[in-house]
């Protein structure tokens, strides 16, 4: 699509999230309307254009390329739980009927707190820790410790626990029991391959962030260790990309596990008549249809329509699309 195209066939939305998610209360999105699907344009507002590449690069491709459901009905996925405060832990865990592996925010002073209540709430729960780079090697080790000791094997991953490879690597190394760490940051911002995989147990892979799902799939074949689909946040459009990836892999006969892709839950609202919310446990492997209603409720100002427009103009022209 050239850049006049994809300007015209662009509809800026703002959706008001259910929670404090690190610090975003309202989710811009831009979406691009193709000629049989839509793709979303979604990077976080503090991202430079540089990083923002990647994301117009999917959306493009979403919106270009029919979907397809690869064989698949149903995606089994994990509740995803952010830094909120302990009393409203149950209620957000409500939102993922059916979902017993829990992806828990960490990197706050009631971490444990909070993880506790997860347990005490679903004794069963699988529990996947997400700290974003947040943790020293030492505070890592403490915490994760104090978990195994209490959890033991219901602990299946620290995502991202520190924010260097060479940090990581440390922690895995000085840690008392089988950590499993699954690395996201690292390589997604450009981190290299060979180095990633010396540390990682697992990947997160996020189709938006790594440009595409063409581009997730070559990335994919390269590896040999289990990758989890995950999303950023994004409505039942971009989500969609996930799904389309994730089917891809299922339908390989690749060992399914739940994915990161039921966070529309997290969202007070959508842009689809169909959206992609958890029930069971599993999200449907379906074609989500626009809803123009919802596109005009959440339709943003002139002004910001005028700040997507160049955001967009200005990563566009970076070139590589």
């Amino acid at each position: 699509m050239q850049l006049k195209e994809v300007l015209d066939r662009t509809h800026i939305v703002s959706i008001p999230t259910k929670t404090n998610f690190r610090g975003v209360q309202l989710r811009e999105i831009a979406l691009i309307e193709g000629d049989s699907n839509w793709g979303e344009f979604s990077p976080f507002l503090e991202y430079k254009t540089k990083e923002a590449a990647s994301w117009l690069r999917s959306a493009i491709e979403s919106a270009i390329t029919p979907f397809q459901s690869n064989g698949v009905d149903l995606i089994t996925v994990n509740a995803t739980l952010p830094a909120v405060p302990i009393e409203q832990v149950a209620e957000v865990l409500s939102w993922f009927p059916g979902c017993n592996t829990v992806k828990i925010k960490v990197g706050t002073k009631e971490d444990l707190e909070r993880i506790r209540e997860v347990f005490r709430i679903n004794a069963a729960a699988q529990v996947r820790l997400d700290a974003n780079g947040l943790w020293s090697v030492a505070e890592a080790k403490e915490i994760l410790e104090s978990l195994y000791r209490d959890f033991g094997s219901s602990l299946e991953y620290v995502e991202q626990p520190c924010q260097t490879l060479a940090e990581n690597k440390k922690l895995k190394k000085e840690i008392s029991f089988p950590l499993k760490i699954a690395i996201d940051e690292n390589l997604r911002k450009g981190g290299n391959l060979n180095e990633i995989l010396e540390v990682a147990d697992l990947l997160i892979i996020k189709v938006a962030p790594m440009g595409g799902v063409t581009s997730c799939l070559q990335l994919i074949e390269k590896v040999d260790i289990p990758v989890v689909i995950s999303s950023a946040l994004e409505s039942s459009v971009g989500i969609s990309a996930g799904v389309s990836l994730a089917t891809q892999l299922l339908s390989r006969n690749e060992t399914p596990v739940p994915f990161g892709l039921g966070t529309v839950a997290l969202l007070e609202g959508d842009v689809v008549s169909n959206p992609l919310l958890p029930v069971n446990g599993k999200i449907k492997v379906e074609k989500v249809e626009i809803d123009l209603g919802k596109l005009k409720k959440y339709s943003v100002s002139e002004s910001r329509k005028m700040w997507w427009h160049q955001r967009i103009t200005d990563t566009y022209r970076l070139g590589s699309l």
